[in-house]
């Protein structure tokens, strides 16, 4: 008995993606990215700031994900003027608590997907205490030309 092979969902005709795991870019276990620019390609950038949270945003080894840590830490993601279309998120360890200023998110779970048209998307930390932060693994960004 084959089971039937994966099916990716077609990116609609126009359609460019662009994606980031974040254990490939190098990161040292425990270093801050506030505020720093994250280029996914030439027009998705990604900016993790502390904003209303207690701490900065950074990169751990354990859950090879950045944190994004409670009441009010934030993620920008712009695409340089071109439509964004969904932002498909990758969390670790139950801490997907992220809400957006736009569009819709997809369910609470290990992975969850904004939909919508936006040139950018904010997204904020919606969890109240340590167990309710967002842990983001990976960004896979689908954009109009």
């Amino acid at each position: 008995h084959e089971s039937a092979p994966v099916v990716e969902p077609e990116v609609p005709e126009g359609s460019v993606v662009a994606s980031v795991v974040f254990a490939n870019l190098g990161y040292t276990n425990g270093q801050s990215v506030e505020g720093k620019s994250i280029a996914v390609d030439d027009n998705v950038t990604l900016v993790f700031k502390q904003a209303a949270s207690g701490n900065a945003p950074a990169y751990y080894d354990s859950g090879a994900a950045i944190r994004m840590y409670q009441n009010g830490a934030t993620l920008d993601v712009t695409a340089n003027g071109k439509t964004i279309t969904s932002i498909e998120f990758t969390f670790a360890s139950n801490h997907y608590y992220i809400g957006a200023d736009s569009g819709e998110l997809s369910a609470e779970g290990a992975v969850r997907t904004w939909t919508g048209s936006a040139t950018d998307v904010k997204f904020t930390s919606t969890g109240t205490d340590k167990n309710h932060r967002a842990y983001v693994q990976s960004i896979k960004v689908t954009y109009t030309e």
